[in-house]
């Protein structure tokens, strides 16, 4: 199941190891889930899940820190205020003291809550199951619990709320995002991450409330769907190349992946923002390793541009390369038109030429704009290109290659015994003068033909 939801993508070195603990976590979940779904209190998944994720966390960052539930506990003068627990408490826990150690039904490590000094905490995220209004609400108030200490706070203090899952009776719900960004009145919020969405198994949902430097409004108004299946996503490869994004709320992640490539990874992206705080829910295949490396970047107090920052686990998507439409028969106002044929002689010189030492034949191609826009023509996917006005022509010579073990005998040979069929594809579009690129979306065209070859010149095939 997991392969298939990726079939479609690839990624860095280790990107299905890593993304294998996103799995781990939602299988434990499910696994919970499915036994407590007959008892009349549904909370032991919740706390099974909040164990695995601080077992794995624990596993994951840089042994320095300890991952726990429990209590913070500030240096206060005063018995009268609750200690109030927490899900998950990450904290140095090469300086810190474990005030105390309270045991549960769970009586594993991760089972286990331990009381620890508010200097020596450096994160808290507060675990839901399903990502709805109601569970933000509480995961907020519990994180602004903190406000009355949270000068005794380690420097990078950061926090954030885990969901699991996002359903689809709640995908339309855009109050959620509304009541997430109230999130930004609490010291150290980040945001958090949605681990699933139900309509798309294979993405992740990073969360990111911060301030923005524009203070706008969003009208009140959420864009909705919350999230998006990535594979809908109207993401193309145009025939030059480019990658164009068609609908609103679809997005790319560029990532440079070698000398002169970059790799892609769809993103479906929602906000809302009130007055100058923002709150952006943004879902992909890489979502996962971002929450994670983002996580290790703020403990660490690492920019994001910072060569330093950690790169691992990015996921990448096959984008799919739309076709440019096939030239009309007739002519468009307004419009390149052209006509190609190949050339068999000019003068005396024979233009059709079978070179065995090459093994290849050379054949012309004549191209002519009968039409009334000058058009950029390419014939290896605007690698190259040229133009061509109204009423101008041009040649090209193009080489057919044949392969070794066919020349063994020579090429005239093997086209006496039977003709080869070629495939020959012209792409141009129009330049127009009130675009600055001389061209507009989706006016590709296509010529595309068959090149007959026999031992006496090569024809197109009707």
């Amino acid at each position: 199941m997991a392969n298939e939801m990726f079939e479609n993508s690839y990624g860095q070195r280790g990107w299905k190891e890593f993304i294998r603990n996103r799995k781990d976590i939602l299988s434990e979940f499910d696994r919970l889930k499915d036994l407590t779904e007959n008892r009349p209190v549904q909370t032991a998944h919740g706390q099974g899940v909040e164990a695995y994720l601080r077992k794995w966390l624990g596993e994951f960052l840089p042994k320095k820190y300890g991952v726990t539930s429990g209590y913070i506990i500030p240096n206060v003068y005063n018995d009268t205020g609750k200690i109030y627990h927490y899900d998950v408490i990450i904290y140095n826990q090469l300086e810190s003291p474990v005030l105390w150690t309270e045991g549960n039904v769970d009586q594993s490590e991760q089972g286990k809550a331990r009381a620890i000094s508010a200097k020596n905490v450096v994160a808290v995220y507060e675990v839901k199951s399903r990502f709805t209004k109601q569970n933000v609400f509480d995961a907020i108030e519990k994180l602004n619990q903190i406000d009355e200490f949270k000068d005794q706070l380690a420097p990078l203090y950061t926090c954030g709320i885990i969901f699991i899952e996002l359903v689809e009776d709640d995908v339309n719900r855009g109050a959620i995002l509304k009541e997430l960004i109230k999130g930004a009145k609490v010291a150290g919020f980040n945001g958090g991450v949605v681990l699933r969405y139900q309509g798309d198994l294979s993405c992740t949902g990073l969360i990111h409330v911060s301030t923005s430097k524009e203070n706008n409004a969003s009208n009140g108004q959420v864009l909705t769907p919350l999230a998006r299946a990535i594979d809908t996503l109207k993401i193309v490869l145009t025939e030059e190349g480019s990658l164009q994004i068609r609908e609103q709320g679809a997005g790319a992640k560029l990532t440079v992946t070698s000398n002169n490539n970059w790799s892609v990874t769809k993103v479906y992206m929602v906000s809302y923002q009130e007055g100058d705080k923002i709150v952006l829910l943004s879902w992909s295949r890489s979502a996962f390793a971002d929450f994670c490396i983002e996580l290790l970047a703020r403990l660490e107090g690492i920019a994001l541009n910072d060569s330093n920052r950690a790169s691992f686990g990015q996921v990448f998507d096959n984008i799919e390369r739309e076709q440019a439409r096939i030239q009309l028969e007739n002519k468009l106002q307004g419009e390149a038109h052209l006509k190609i044929q190949i050339v068999k002689q000019v003068a005396s010189t024979e233009l059709f030429v079978i070179d065995d030492e090459a093994s290849q034949v050379k054949i012309l191609i004549e191209v002519e704009n009968i039409g009334s826009a000058k058009a950029i023509i390419s014939v290896d996917g605007f690698k190259n290109r040229f133009q061509l006005l109204p009423n101008q022509k041009a040649t090209k010579q193009i080489a057919i290659g044949f392969s070794k073990h066919q020349t063994d005998v020579g090429i005239r040979d093997i086209l006496k015994e039977s003709a080869r069929e070629v495939s020959y594809r012209v792409v141009y579009y129009s330049a127009k003068e009130s675009s600055a690129e001389g061209r507009s979306e989706g006016d590709f065209v296509a010529i595309e033909k068959k090149i007959r070859i026999t031992e006496a010149g090569a024809d197109f095939v009707d």
